[in-house]
């Protein structure tokens, strides 16, 4: 890709990306919100933290973005400079419906602008290692990858029939993973578990579900406490 508006890098590469975060800072704008396209699975969308050298993603299907969502976020800050909210263009396990892609994408942005050191990304696909592999390629230089998941996630990911790919001790290997409990504790295996840390969220935030926020505004129950502000006149006529 050619460099754009003159700059010296190449369009999508870290040293640009920098480059245009700090151009924009000097001309009063906030931070790039630009998609930045890579070649490899991945297109950074906004950085929360260019610099970043530890980055939590935290992958999901956003349907809608729920508070629980935002205290994943805020608790992986403990481990990570940066935490990228994640949306798959292709999910392993489900499809879109109700919201699409675009208003996903929408309201993502809108989340990461309101909060410090919270950015976008859009990935390819939606496994763990494929997602961790992708952030690798378009930033070479950070030094620890995290994938934050709820408990029901990490499950998911240790039981998955990976076939004759990496097997679990080998994907955690490049990534760690930084999981929350729901209704119960994660517990990885012992040989394991120096890959997986635990998240601690703040009592009732692990109930909320993007599944009970869709069932509440179609029965017309309150809800609206459960989403973040920035969504809710979306979420109410999309859902309803």
């Amino acid at each position: 890709m050619r460099a754009q508006g003159g700059c010296p890098h190449p369009a999508g590469s870290l040293a640009f990306l920098r480059q245009a975060h700090a151009a924009a800072r000097t001309r009063g704008h906030a931070p790039l919100a630009e998609a930045v396209r890579y070649d490899h699975g991945m297109d950074l969308i906004l950085r929360g933290a260019p610099n970043a050298r530890r980055v939590a993603l935290l992958p999901a299907a956003w349907n809608p973005p729920t508070r629980a969502h935002l205290a994943l976020a805020e608790a992986a800050l403990q481990f990570a400079d940066e935490v990228l909210l994640a949306l798959p263009r292709v999910f392993p396990h489900k499809g879109f419906d109700h919201a699409s892609f675009d208003t996903r994408l929408e309201w993502l942005q809108r989340i990461a602008r309101a909060r410090s050191h919270l950015g976008v990304a859009v990935t390819e696909r939606g496994l763990f290692l494929e997602i961790a592999r992708a952030f690798r390629a378009a930033d070479p230089e950070v030094e620890r990858v995290f994938i934050v998941c709820g408990c029901d996630a990490a499950e998911r990911f240790f039981a998955w029939p990976y076939g004759a790919g990496p097997d679990v001790a080998e994907q955690l290997r490049e990534f760690h993973l930084l999981v929350a409990p729901r209704d119960r504790p994660f517990t990885p295996p012992a040989q394991l578990s120096s890959s997986v840390h635990a998240l601690a969220l703040q009592p009732g935030l692990t109930a909320i579900s993007s599944t009970d926020v869709r069932r509440r505004i179609a029965v017309d129950e309150a809800w609206g406490h459960l989403v973040p502000e920035e969504i809710r006149a979306d979420a109410a006529g999309i859902y309803s």
